[in-house]
């Protein structure tokens, strides 16, 4: 029996380094994301859908063409996207515009195309959705929106589908809608007789229960993203009730999307001004529209507006958009924990390569590669107008960058590219500017 139970225990001792080696390792939360599929085409403005196990970005703009073609890819059981695949064209090209799902069918509503987005769109296409996930021909629709809308957001009930302001010749404060019909189609639109309590521009809108909610958007005077939020709800006969502000997020915000799980309400990048984010904001939505105050709980991979968001299950999925370097083609994707945190179950060594990724990014903020002499500063509520004067040819040029209210004249500013615009009239400032340049970040030496 001794010599058994030697046997047993020197079996164990030889197991035990293949058994430790067996062992898988202890997981921990990423608070990040996965790359995966990236677009056959870069293009911001886009509209996206989830169809059934399928992704579609539809539509968009890239730099100089605006996008009649739409893409998909298969969500794959472990979350990763599939190739990107093109799907039918749309029947008018058109970006800045909003998609829904309903029953059997994809909805295109409104948009905008020609020079710099002027031609305002107020027809809906709609696309058959297949039994496999793709999708039919695009059909437009008989009834048009009342308005012609670029950036307008939309959302449904069971019976109508609503339009939430944007750009119409100027920026909209209404609500459109129309109802479904039985075979599909939409009915005539009507402008709702309330309207929401400010104009609507670049914004974003989600269905929580039975509220909507309206959120951020651009401030046309001042340029910048506003933190306001408001909600409200249908009536049975479709129309509104009265909009109500609710908890402002604590950045502003334009060109951002949202994103929900449970109930948690999420905001995820965009713009501030000139700058893009990729900073991301949580509340939790409560009884009759209230939220609880906004936290920042994490970030993008990167900076970027304008993209598209897909909520799958636990899973999130940003896809395209634009940033300071152009417009963007990659994808990722994270999964939400029961705390609503935002990342993926994986090793040490990847939450320390995101650690590392983070803290390269705050260095690479800093080390921006223009430097001018501040010959005069003109500070707004959100802005700050700067005079420089470049080193060795000593010609001056006027900068506009966020806020830097400790910068005087005479001081040495460093600044990133930016965007130079001819003739730009500063409406804060009732003020014409025959060159200047917008530039994401710019700091006193």
């Amino acid at each position: 029996m001794r010599n058994i139970l030697k046997i047993v225990f020197a079996g164990l001792l030889l197991a035990l380094p293949l058994l430790a080696h067996a062992a898988p390792k202890q997981k921990v939360w990423v608070p990040g994301w996965k790359d995966t599929s990236p677009l056959n085409h870069a293009r911001a403005g886009v509209a996206s859908v989830h169809v059934k196990n399928h992704v579609y970005i539809i539509g968009g703009y890239a730099g100089r063409d605006w996008l009649a073609t739409t893409e998909y890819a298969k969500i794959n059981k472990d979350g990763t996207l599939g190739p990107w695949q093109y799907g039918p064209q749309l029947n008018e090209e058109r970006g800045f515009m909003s998609a829904i799902v309903h029953d059997d069918y994809v909805y295109v509503v409104g948009g905008g195309n020609g020079p710099s987005g002027h031609h305002l769109l107020n027809s809906i296409e709609r696309a058959h959705i297949n039994k496999d996930g793709t999708l039919g021909p695009w059909v437009t629709e008989k009834n048009g929106m009342m308005v012609g809308r670029r950036c307008s957001k939309i959302l449904a009930t069971d019976k109508e589908l609503y339009s939430f302001g944007g750009f119409g010749g100027v920026l909209l404060d209404s609500v459109e809608h129309a109802a479904w019909q039985p075979d599909g189609s939409l009915g005539e639109w009507h402008v709702d007789a309330e309207v929401m309590t400010i104009p609507r521009y670049v914004n974003s809108v989600k269905k929580e229960g039975d509220v909507f909610f309206v959120l951020g958007g651009h401030d046309q005077t001042k340029g910048v993203g506003i933190t306001n939020v408001e909600w409200s709800r249908p009536n049975p006969d479709g129309s509104m009730q009265k909009w109500q502000a609710t908890t402002p997020m604590q950045q502003g915000r334009y060109g951002f999307l949202t994103s929900a799980y449970g109930d948690y309400l999420y905001a995820l990048g965009g713009l501030s001004g000139m700058e893009y984010l990729d900073t991301i904001e949580r509340t939790t939505v409560g009884k009759d529209g209230q939220l609880s105050p906004w936290k920042v709980i994490g970030t993008l991979d990167q900076q970027r507006a304008n993209f598209g968001v897909i909520d799958d299950d636990k899973r999130i999925y940003i896809i395209g958009g634009s940033s300071h370097d152009g417009f963007i083609a990659n994808a990722v994707y994270a999964e939400r924990n029961q705390d609503g945190d935002i990342g993926y179950w994986g090793t040490e060594a990847e939450a320390q390569a995101v650690r590392d990724r983070l803290a390269a990014r705050k260095v690479q903020k800093v080390q921006l590669p223009y430097q001018g002499l501040v010959k005069e500063v003109i500070q707004t509520d959100s802005y700050t107008y700067i005079q420089v004067e470049t080193p060795g040819d000593g010609s001056l040029a006027w900068l506009a960058a966020s806020k830097i209210p400790d910068l005087h004249e005479g001081d040495t500013v460093n600044y990133s590219k930016g965007v130079r615009m001819a003739n730009f009239h500063s409406k804060e400032l009732d003020r014409y500017f025959p060159l200047i340049q917008f530039v994401s970040q710019a700091q006193k030496k």
